[in-house]
């Protein structure tokens, strides 16, 4: 997790051709990019074999000794996407891991679809939901029956940092993530 806070502003350049992100934001996105990937997409231009050969050795080389140091980053967007999902409900999950701005726009998870694995009666009518996906929810607000094995339930973000859950066979209610 340390390692997403501490992105480096290299990482807008890649996502630049990754996302799909307004204009405005993808001029901020070229002049924060990073020279090296820049010096990378100028070698498609050489028309010489071996001129544009050596220009991409020459260029990944720097990438590579880049990333070795740390200093340029690359992430998967997909993968990025999954983390932010395994960490949806959690108390810092909602930082920016990204720096903010149109990256972390377009990467963010509001609401996780899965299956009750378990339900344990906690006290009031409340239960603790063990999820198909590894997570633990406690519901907030008592439910009229306790949800059964295989249950779908979909749980979304709401407002002042809440969360909803909307299992099937039962009205929205609240709850809160456990782990």
């Amino acid at each position: 997790m340390r390692m997403l806070s501490a992105i480096s502003v290299a990482l807008s350049a890649l996502l630049v051709g990754a996302l799909p992100i307004a204009p405005a934001v993808a001029a901020q996105a070229r002049e924060d990019s990073s020279k090296t990937l820049d010096a990378l997409a100028a070698c498609r231009d050489i028309s010489a074999d071996a001129a544009r050969l050596a220009c991409f050795d020459t260029t990944a080389g720097q990438i590579a000794r880049a990333r070795q140091a740390g200093d340029l980053l690359a992430l998967d967007r997909g993968k990025v996407i999954e983390r932010k999902r395994q960490q949806f409900g959690l108390a810092d999950a909602g930082q920016s891991p990204l720096g903010g701005g149109e990256a972390d726009r377009v990467t963010r998870v509001t609401e996780v679809q899965t299956t009750i694995t378990t339900a344990k009666p906690a006290s009031y009518a409340r239960f603790a939901l063990q999820l198909a996906n590894g997570m633990v929810w406690e519901t907030i607000e008592p439910l009229s029956l306790q949800p059964r094995p295989g249950t779908a339930i979909t749980i979304r973000q709401v407002g002042f940092g809440g969360f909803k859950a909307s299992i099937t066979g039962e009205r929205a209610i609240l709850v809160k993530r456990r782990r």
